[in-house]
């Protein structure tokens, strides 16, 4: 039973992180990830600091403020005009961290907060604490606080996602009809925000970010549309989890790590094969510049007489090598014709009407 409530909470973090990176990916802000992943420490230590209780909803609440108030501190700081928004969070985020570090080395040592658990997540043994309500075990919290957090990513998505798309591609045309884009941005980072404090006890920061870049990137490759893109991470993200945690199993060791991988090799796969991918867009490049070579060629016959095929070499100053397999690709093409014999090179006749 614990390794089905392992895998739910994996894939329930996964989804959740998914369809969150999703619009970040596509809004290059993708390291705003990273930032919220780090940056909700403090919250997390100041408000078990005075609470003292880590089964507390209070613990959320400080996280979230804690990445609110970083997702403003970014927002002021690139509304000075000095740095951009990238550099504002790589100022901002890394600093939170470190305080939490410190608090957490020093205030809380030997506590049940520790740097390696933060880093690392503990999603192994997350279904062994559970929520019970009026005395019924209703199974491990992490599941419900997630769920609860993928809900809330859904429900933003469906209810605002022609007015996210809008101010994903083009927010200047969505200030221009009124749609406020900067408030909607702040709250769809808010929501970010909540997903990342929801999946940072059970996931870590390393697997948190991870899946919220990883599976939109690949699925970024093989679609175009926002809707497909949405679904097509998903699939990655379960993909991802499952894959890892089986991987976990099979290795013994904790199952972020392998989930993490699993989603990194997926994106590298999708890099390779996608229509998008490195193989495709060089079979293309190849494709283009191999037309490209015959119409330098055909260019020098357009007065319809034949040339001597070495005259139009000298011209275009290739090597014999590439010039004959030029030549050979567009005698097979049907585009010129190429009489050894007399070693001359003309247009092939067009059909009727061509």
């Amino acid at each position: 039973m614990i390794e089905f409530w392992t895998l739910a909470i994996a894939a329930v973090t996964a989804l959740a992180c998914a369809l969150s990176g999703t619009f970040l990916v596509l809004k290059r802000e993708a390291l705003v990830s990273e930032g919220l992943a780090h940056a909700v420490l403090p919250g997390i230590v100041i408000a078990y600091a005075l609470i003292g209780d880590r089964t507390s909803p209070l613990l959320l609440v400080g996280a979230a403020a804690m990445g609110l108030l970083m997702i403003l501190a970014v927002q002021a700081i690139r509304r000075t005009g000095v740095v951009d928004s990238t550099a504002s969070l790589g100022v901002v985020f890394p600093a939170l961290f470190s305080v939490g570090v410190l608090l957490t080395s020093m205030d809380l040592a030997g506590t049940y907060f520790h740097a390696d658990c933060i880093i690392e997540g503990n999603l192994a043994l997350a279904p062994l604490d559970r929520l019970e309500l009026g005395g019924r075990d209703l199974g491990p919290r992490a599941f419900w606080s997630v769920s609860a957090a993928l809900l809330l990513v859904a429900g933003f998505v469906l209810l605002l996602f022609k007015e996210l798309k809008l101010l994903t591609f083009d927010p200047e045309l969505a200030a221009s009809l009124g749609f406020r884009p900067s408030r909607i941005h702040v709250a769809w980072l808010a929501v970010v925000s909540f997903t990342v404090v929801a999946s940072f006890e059970a996931a870590g920061s390393i697997l948190v970010v991870a899946l919220m870049i990883a599976p939109p990137a690949a699925a970024v490759l093989w679609v175009d549309d926002v809707r497909h893109v949405l679904g097509l991470a998903g699939v990655f993200a379960l993909v991802s989890a499952a894959v890892g945690h089986e991987l976990g199993m099979a290795l013994d060791v904790a199952p972020a790590g392998p989930m993490a991988t699993s989603a990194g090799v997926l994106f590298l796969a999708s890099l390779a094969l996608a229509p998008r991918g490195i193989v495709m867009r060089g079979r293309a490049r190849r494709s283009v510049l191999a037309r490209l070579e015959v119409d330098l060629v055909a260019a020098r016959l357009r007065s319809g007489s034949p040339r001597d095929s070495e005259s139009v070499r000298g011209e275009l100053g290739w090597p014999r090598r590439r010039f004959e397999a030029v030549v050979a690709r567009a005698v097979s093409g049907a585009a010129l014709i190429h009489d050894p014999a007399a070693g001359t090179l003309h247009l092939a006749a067009r059909p009727a009407g061509s």
